[in-house]
């Protein structure tokens, strides 16, 4: 039995006194001691609220988040589009603009995007606290594609990384298409309204978020991107978050894939972790991180880039120098993580062949 082992064997966590009995130096210990308390950390996280009722999902996430805020679709900033560098109103089709959403390539204009400081229930401001909703004016309706307009909000708790996601795909009752700006406008209900708050929103169920949020809550790329704060232009909507160890889990989602993948002293992933299948769809799009990344020298780390692309092809299993890691949550700090990792999910692995 290794020291590991039989520590953690005495209990929950062995005491300095016991240590040092068994001849094992504070170093040692305290290593003992950080790796025991990341195998029992548990967040309050195992109640599955991404099942419950859009309003009950709401009340759960309070604690950490406060009251998700109204969503007044025509008080957000525009997503512009731009075809040859000019404004387009309309749908000029699929991969039509200089900036396409890296989802099909979608290049409706009339979206539009706000961040929100958080708040209490009783207006206390909590400035730890950021929400953005998206009013997306999807509404294609062709042979091809049928897709309907949505108004998403992601609430996001910089402090501990607790994160919600509510998605309202059935809006019409609320919403409507200005005919001739081509905005998506209306004003959502709010929790003050608890039934129709439900029968705006849904919490995800099934469906992963981090199927795309995998580094972090927030998705940054040119078409998201475009749009700015109207008290700072050069800044986006979006808020970006910076640091390979920022806190990052999903209220209610304790049963969700959080893996990306690291490769230490990786140039592409000193400021961010990188969430390889969210990567994927992008470049499925024809965006590529080369032409992009890092902003101030764009291709400068292609080497490094084609690194995390081996490591992904091939898995973190097969490659040495590469793992497979989980975000700080909470108290539970972020750490490597193995073939024994519970919460595995068919999505987060390549598309091959």
């Amino acid at each position: 039995m290794n020291v590991f082992e039989a520590t953690r064997s005495s209990g929950l966590g062995a005491g300095l006194a016991l240590f040092l009995a068994l001849g094992i130096s504070p170093a040692v210990a305290a290593a003992v001691e950080r790796q025991n308390r990341d195998d029992q950390c548990v967040l309050e996280n195992d109640s599955f609220g991404t099942e419950a009722t859009a309003a009950d999902y709401a009340r759960m996430i309070e604690r950490e988040l406060g009251v998700p805020p109204v969503v007044d679709c025509g008080a957000s900033v525009e997503l512009p589009i731009y075809v040859h560098g000019a404004r387009s109103i309309g749908n000029p089709g699929l991969h039509g603009c200089d900036n396409p959403s890296l989802q099909v390539g979608d290049c409706m204009s009339g979206s539009g995007l706000q961040r929100y400081e958080g708040r209490a229930a009783d207006g206390t401001p909590l400035p730890h606290v950021v929400w953005v909703s998206f009013c997306r004016h999807d509404g294609r309706d062709t042979d091809q594609y049928d897709v309907p307009n949505s108004v998403q909000l992601i609430g996001y708790n910089t402090e501990t990384g607790a994160t919600a996601f509510f998605e309202s795909g059935d809006n019409t009752k609320w919403t409507y298409v200005d005919p001739t700006t081509n905005r998506l406008l209306g004003v959502l209900p709010g929790l003050d309204d608890p039934e129709a708050f439900n029968e705006a929103y849904r919490t995800p169920g099934t469906v992963q978020c981090v199927m795309c949020h995998q580094a972090d809550p927030f998705i940054h790329n040119p078409f998201i991107d475009a749009a700015k704060l109207e008290s700072d232009p050069d800044e986006p909507v979006v808020p970006r978050i910076t640091g390979s160890e920022v806190p990052y889990y999903v209220i209610g989602g304790s049963d969700w894939d959080m893996r990306t993948i690291r490769i230490e002293g990786n140039g592409c992933l000193r400021c961010h972790r990188i969430g390889m299948k969210t990567l994927e769809e992008f470049m499925g799009d024809g965006w590529h991180p080369d032409r992009y990344m890092p902003p101030r020298d764009p291709g400068s780390l292609s080497d490094d880039f084609q690194e995390l692309l081996d490591c992904w092809i091939a898995g973190p299993e097969s490659t040495p120098g590469c793992v497979w890691v989980i975000p700080p949550a909470g108290s539970c700090d972020g750490r490597v993580v193995g073939d024994d990792y519970p919460h595995k999910a068919s999505f987060n692995r390549p598309r091959r062949p």
